[in-house]
């Protein structure tokens, strides 16, 4: 299974994305085997009348940086060194595709059961809602291809060099607890398409908390190590959208905020957080090209529906980026 980079793309090569939709935690119960991603795309490449030349990540983030490995073995074509997100999004529309105006559809959403459903005339928006109804009767879980395109489109339009990335992100993040492997984090990540990691906070769980009617979750935590009685608070929306440190606000969508296990380094998905653990966060600067103003109308504050402007990062620790002074 090759993984090639822009440089090795031809121009009039057809790539398109597959991966997974829905609960995380029902993916679980049912492992997938690749079988799943190989039916949507033989379904995509019907509906486009050509075979696909290679594959690509949608989200660079959980199952689907992995997710499409799998196909690219049972398919034998080539992987992209990219994706359309750079982190995790929870909507189809939160991707640079949709930002350098490339279409989803055709595409093709397929279940365990071998049921598949083609959209072919939808926007991006509509195309979101739409499969979100579908999975609601594939059980919540679903495999996609979509978003095909040329090779010079994707070149434009999607974020390369974020696969290698997370290779080598994952192999320092097996090295130990986060102690053990800190600086080295901090190290891969300064050299790199995003920016140098910034430890935010080490705490224990002390409250998840769940806004009732509302996609709203939270997650408190109590200070530890050079945090001792010191507050840090997450809200949620699917993904880790705002961090406050006692009350003041220190990361926000679209940065990264992640959560590590604090004595084993290990990366946690926000559902994994449970009271009383250890967990250090890190803020990680996204790419670039998600701070645009055209970017940050559909992955920004405002898309998750806050009215509040994007603050980088390096804005809100403008100290530790730049120097004291800054």
């Amino acid at each position: 299974m090759p993984i090639i980079s822009f440089h090795q793309l031809p121009d009039d090569f057809l790539v398109a994305a597959v991966g997974f939709l829905g609960s995380p935690e029902l993916l679980e119960e049912n492992p997938p085997d690749g079988d799943e991603g190989l039916r949507a795309l033989h379904r995509l490449e019907q509906a486009l009348g050509r075979k696909v030349d290679a594959l690509f990540s949608l989200e660079g983030g959980g199952v689907n940086n992995v997710y499409p490995l799998l196909v690219s073995l049972k398919t034998g074509l080539p992987l992209l060194d990219a994706d359309g997100m750079g982190r995790s999004f929870p909507k189809l529309q939160m991707t640079t595709c949709h930002i350098f105006g490339q279409m989803g559809t055709p595409f093709a959403l397929v279940n365990y059961e071998g049921n598949d459903e083609l959209f072919t005339d939808e926007d991006n928006f509509k195309l979101e809602l739409n499969t979100r109804k579908a999975l609601m009767k594939y059980g919540g879980v679903g495999f996609f291809s979509g978003f095909a395109m040329n090779g010079r489109a994707a070149k434009e339009s999607l974020i390369s060099g974020t696969l290698s990335f997370a290779l080598r992100l994952g192999e320092v993040l097996q090295k130990g607890s986060y102690e053990e492997m800190k600086e080295e984090l901090l190290q891969v990540t300064r050299n790199s398409l995003y920016g140098e990691a910034i430890e935010l906070f080490i705490g224990c769980v002390e409250e998840l908390g769940q806004f009732e009617g509302l996609k709203l979750r939270s997650i408190s935590l109590k200070g530890s190590k050079a945090y001792e009685a010191q507050q840090f608070n997450v809200l949620l929306q699917y993904e880790n959208v705002f961090a406050y440190r006692n009350n003041k606000l220190v990361a926000m969508v679209p940065d990264l905020i992640i959560f590590l296990e604090y004595a084993t380094g290990r990366p946690l998905n926000n559902n994994e957080i449970q009271p009383d653990m250890e967990i250090a966060v890190i803020g990680v600067p996204c790419p670039t090209i998600l701070r645009t103003r055209r970017a940050l109308s559909v992955v920004g504050p405002q898309s998750f529906e806050y009215n509040m402007e994007y603050q980088s990062l390096e804005q809100l620790h403008a100290s530790y980026y730049f120097g004291e002074g800054s």
